[in-house]
């Protein structure tokens, strides 16, 4: 039998987990759906990995191995990321503050606030040094600065730090040497460097990407450490293991975690859908094609000419700028799992909240009360109670009308099928 028959794609939603598991023999496709774990999403991969070793499909003859994940997209939004620390060039401490001087968002917000510094000022600290635009050396790296800087942020908790020297795209031999000096007074504390997430010119673009991959690393760590550690007990040997990128490709494992690629997989998921929809729509997608990929908590959109996605190299997310190339889509918050509700003044919302996969909408009965698009698709009779999720998993319409009057029904006077 061939050693690498198999190859194995998994879709990781804030709702399900998808795998689908093709067989290069016979061109045969197997599918599993599973419920996504959002305390550790490495566990849903696991156990769809789990049921196709349990059809007997041997562990050992899977070759390939591609993944798409939103685990740093929800890391940033729900601002679950690590304490980050900066040094920046002595004098520029003010460029997070100030940043591009432009403002999102209603000029005439009365109540507008920036969002929360990523590194607040406490933890930045400034070192003395200096490159001109051409690289030339203007003032060396205060090593000893570098040191002192270092010791007071681990003091501090921090978890990861980010490095952003003035021209250092030009010359990146300060923020090299900054690197091997944290290391030394450091060792577990992560390290992001401005020269190789973003190597280009503009500070605050610079800046701003370069804190995101600082931010989000440890997360991007701990998930691939544990999702590895699992499929290596699962019998899978093949190294041929890759992350989506934002721009449709794919990385290693190794590359998610190291040498500051972690930024470019913010846009892992949905970048897979977009890619999977130009392939399967060849003809349509060279004459231009819009494609919507609905799961359970979010929908994203995406435009295809050419036969190929759009692309962008500049990018805004949870209102922060991160500029690295990306399929340019549009996401918004609405799914299977987005929870309807009634406003102050009597209208009905749905989103952007969502019940995700804990405790899921109240058709689930895992102590889920507020209704969902689910309930509402499953009181209308679009869904079946019986087989959703191909009968592993069963729906409770009692759940559903409940949870629809109580929200819905009783405060608009309406009917439960009405509303």
């Amino acid at each position: 039998m061939n050693s690498t028959r198999y190859r194995l794609g998994v879709d990781v939603g804030g709702t399900h987990t998808d795998l689908v598991l093709l067989d290069t023999t016979t061109g045969e496709l197997s599918v599993e759906k599973v419920a996504s774990t959002p305390k550790n999403p490495a566990l849903g991969v696991l156990e769809g990995l789990g049921r196709f070793i349990a059809k007997g499909i041997p562990p050992a003859h899977i070759g390939f191995f591609a993944h798409g994940t939103t685990i740093t997209t929800n890391a940033l939004l729900e601002m679950r990321g690590a304490k980050v620390g900066l040094l920046i060039t002595q004098g520029y401490r003010a460029v997070q503050e100030i940043q591009n001087q432009a403002r999102d968002g209603n000029l005439f917000d009365y109540f507008y606030s920036k969002p929360a510094a990523i590194a607040p000022q406490h933890l930045t600290k400034e070192i003395p040094e200096r490159c001109d635009y051409a690289g030339r050396v203007l003032h060396p790296l205060d090593k000893d600065a570098v040191r002192r800087a270092a010791r007071e942020l681990k003091d501090a908790g921090v978890e990861s730090i980010a490095v952003c020297y003035l021209f250092s795209f030009m010359n990146p031999a300060h923020e090299q040497e900054t690197r091997a000096l944290i290391q030394e007074e450091c060792p577990a504390v992560h390290v992001s460097l401005s020269s190789e997430v973003l190597p280009r010119i503009r500070e605050w673009p610079r800046l701003s990407t370069t804190l995101l991959n600082a931010y989000l690393e440890p997360v991007m760590v701990h998930y691939i450490g544990h999702l590895s550690r699992g499929l290596d007990a699962a019998g899978l040997r093949t190294q041929q293991r890759f992350l989506m990128q934002s721009n449709g490709g794919v990385m290693p494992f190794s590359a998610a975690i190291a040498g500051g690629r972690t930024v470019h997989t913010l846009f892992s998921g949905p970048a897979a859908g977009a890619q999977a929809s130009a392939y399967l729509a060849r003809e349509d997608a060279r004459r231009g094609l819009v494609t919507l990929d609905m799961g359970g908590t979010s929908a994203d959109i995406a435009f295809i000419e050419g036969g190929a996605p759009l692309e962008v190299t500049e990018g805004v997310i949870a209102r922060r700028q991160v500029d690295v190339p990306a399929l340019d889509m549009t996401t918004i918050s609405a799914g299977g799992g987005s929870i309807a509700w009634i406003d102050g003044a009597g209208f009905l919302n749905v989103g952007p909240q969502s019940a995700g996969a804990d405790p899921g909408p109240a058709c689930y009965g895992r102590g889920g009360l507020r209704p969902t698009v689910t309930d509402a698709d499953l009181v209308c009779g679009y869904l079946n109670p019986d087989y959703f999720l191909g009968g592993a998993q069963k729906l409770s319409v009692a759940a559903s009308r409940a949870a629809l009057k109580a929200h819905v029904g009783d405060p608009l006077q309406m009917e439960v099928t009405a509303a």
